[in-house]
């Protein structure tokens, strides 16, 4: 399936920082919604731009996605990461909402986030 193979090399590229892998995902005219109150990231270049923001923390210790929800070219995933960000570890929990293109590549992300201080554990029936 499409979707989890995009889903597995988005967390890897995210466990790895790859900003340039993550922005390979996506079409050259993607919308990318970081956050339902932020600004609009449009395009590769844009997207590119972000992440590399995005993934300036210290260390990446853990990222996870549950299983994604599918219907036609869209789909809805669950994710949960643990990360250093400053002197702090923190646990970003989240979903994303994703439209893809005929050819595999997504061309349109929303993410809805959640940042909590310290690292925590997911629930037991998260990602289901």
């Amino acid at each position: 399936m499409v979707v989890n193979k995009w889903i597995r090399t988005y967390a890897k590229a995210w466990q790895k920082k790859d900003a340039k892998a993550i922005a390979s995902l996506f079409t050259e005219d993607a919308t990318y919604h970081s956050h339902p109150f932020r600004p609009v990231n449009q395009g590769r270049k844009s997207i590119l731009d972000y992440t590399l923001g995005a993934l300036d923390v210290g260390q990446v210790y853990e990222v996870r996605f549950g299983k994604p929800v599918v219907e036609g070219s869209r789909a809805a995933v669950e994710y949960w990461t643990t990360m250093k960000e400053k002197l702090n570890d923190v646990t970003l929990a989240g979903c994303l909402t994703l439209r893809f293109a005929r050819n595999g590549l997504c061309k349109e992300l929303h993410d809805y986030w959640v940042l909590q201080t310290g690292k925590q554990q997911a629930p037991t029936n998260w990602g289901h």
